[in-house]
């Protein structure tokens, strides 16, 4: 049967995905600043932060502290599109910045729109919980 309802067990699986990209985003930039020739970039040294903070870390919560108030799959979806623009848009202006590029316009799109789907699907959880009178 269809539901919009995610389970525990999801965001059990959110969490090790999660924790899975932090560390091949770590790993990545690790390796992408050693063939740099010297070049740092904030961008890209720090970019596996954002799946730790945004995305680890709240599944974590609502797996100990969530007492069946997890987020529904759209919420979820929302929000994982949220996490993984602004991972990539981080590690996209690291590349820019290593290549030498100062041409970023297209940057702050990406930037916007993984903020724009982070929020939607926290409004989107704030709506069902409301809607549940929780």
């Amino acid at each position: 049967m269809f539901t919009l309802r995610s389970e525990k067990r999801d965001i059990k699986r959110n969490m090790f995905i999660y924790l899975g990209v932090f560390l091949f985003v770590a790993l990545f930039g690790l390796i992408y600043e050693q063939f740099s020739h010297g070049v740092y970039s904030f961008f890209m040294a720090f970019a596996f932060l954002f799946p730790m903070i945004l995305g680890f870390l709240p599944y974590i919560l609502f797996y100990f502290f969530g007492k069946d108030n997890y987020p529904s799959v759209l919420t979820s979806d929302l929000y994982n599109a949220g996490v993984a623009t602004i991972t990539m848009a981080s590690v996209f202006k690291g590349v820019l910045d290593i290549y030498g590029t100062t041409r970023d316009v297209h940057l702050y799109i990406l930037t916007i729109t993984g903020i724009v789907f982070l929020f939607a699907g926290i409004i989107c959880h704030i709506i069902s919980l409301i809607r549940k009178g929780k």
